[in-house]
């Protein structure tokens, strides 16, 4: 598992770079359950960021075998 393909993943830059603007949109909310759910959906978006990268390499595989009978 290379970290360096999660690195440089688009996806997962842009999910990593909107904690920025998280922080700022939450800064000024009240310390309450909203504020929590705002991190989680933040949270939320860079899991599946990740996933699809650690996935990517068993769709590929998926759609060479599924090419391959045709």
């Amino acid at each position: 598992m290379s970290i360096g393909k999660y690195v440089t993943n688009p996806g997962v830059l842009g999910a990593a770079l909107g904690a920025a603007s998280t922080a700022k949109r939450t800064a000024g909310m009240r310390r309450d359950w909203r504020r929590l759910l705002v991190w989680g959906v933040w949270l939320a978006g860079l899991a599946l960021a990740v996933a699809s990268v650690a996935m990517q390499e068993q769709d590929d595989d998926f759609d060479a075998a599924r090419k391959a009978r045709k």
